[in-house]
């Protein structure tokens, strides 16, 4: 039996973001500001595997950007341009996300870690993307460590809840990985968000619902839902060009985010409901760039959804 249910959590029809910083930070605009700290990944340098995800755009691997003078000067570079962006900026969070952050000795973590906030002027919070097989015991003793500092959050890129479909975008961990990482990081002096890609071939038809009752049913603050893009350089523009992978297009994003986000608890937060990239980089699907017009065919798509 299903119903049509409306679904009254903020402007856009769910725990944005932006709200959930406003219980953290009251009326400051605070603003993401990526860094690469120059990790890698152990799908990339062998450990678990070869060449990264299929997906993974492996230009952004700079091997020299974790110093304190690199992040320094991204982060002075980040900050004039988030302000050119935006009318009003009071404060920005750290975000670490290129690769995987917590991928290195404790001593090396210790190092990047320990400084901060105080080393980058005018941060309110830290943010770190990571893969479940890359939090280890120590690594998450340095992230609380960070987290009784400052407002954190560490993010996890689960990307599918099916080991299939995990082998075949060449991941290197399988499910269960990902459930004993959160069952070991969830409790501490962190935040926790889970990052998934809708649309991978394989998933299946109810792949939304089931995603999102996933994410329901664990200690996690938000989730991130990635949009099935294609990058240029990656293993998917080979399949893309050679007619075995398509994207689902706007229109069955559209329907798979509204399926995703109506199971979600209503605490939890979503952080991003459609990504895009440069145009020098992605292939096809220019729709992901017009992120305003997607978001206002959410919130009228979210007024009405059919759940089981």
């Amino acid at each position: 039996m299903s119903a049509c249910v409306g679904i009254a959590r903020g402007r856009w029809g769910y725990r944005s973001y932006r709200e959930h910083l406003r219980s953290r930070f009251g009326d400051l605009h605070v603003r993401k500001l990526c860094l690469d700290a120059g990790f890698t990944c152990p799908n990339l340098d062998g450990t678990v595997g070869h060449g990264g995800c299929s997906y993974c755009d492996n230009r952004g691997f700079a091997p020299n950007a974790g110093s304190a003078d690199s992040l320094l000067r991204q982060w002075d570079a980040g900050r004039t341009a988030l302000r050119r962006r935006h009318r009003r900026v009071d404060g920005f969070i750290a975000y670490f996300q290129a690769f995987s952050n917590t991928y290195a000795p404790a001593e090396r973590l210790h190092r990047l870690y320990d400084p901060l906030p105080g080393l980058l002027p005018e941060c309110l919070g830290v943010s770190v993307g990571t893969r479940p097989d890359c939090l280890g015991d120590e690594a998450l003793a340095v992230l609380d460590e960070l987290g009784r500092r400052t407002f954190l959050t560490v993010e996890i890129g689960l990307q599918s809840d099916r080991d299939a479909v995990l082998r075949r975008i060449n991941r290197g961990h399988d499910v269960a990985c990902f459930h004993d990482a959160v069952a070991r990081a969830a409790g501490r002096s962190f935040e926790l968000c889970v990052h998934l890609i809708l649309g991978l071939p394989g998933e299946g038809p109810d792949a939304p619902e089931r995603l999102g009752d996933l994410v329901a049913s664990l200690p996690v603050q938000s989730v991130k839902l990635h949009n099935l893009h294609i990058m240029r350089g990656t293993a998917w523009e080979r399949l893309h060009a050679a007619g075995q992978l398509a994207t689902p297009g706007r229109e069955a994003h559209l329907d798979a985010v509204a399926r995703a986000v109506a199971r979600l608890r209503p605490d939890q937060a979503v952080q991003r409901v459609v990504a895009d990239a440069p145009d020098r980089l992605l292939v096809g699907d220019p729709w992901c760039h017009d992120k305003q017009g997607f978001l206002g065919a959410l919130s009228g798509r979210l007024a009405c959804v059919e759940v089981a």
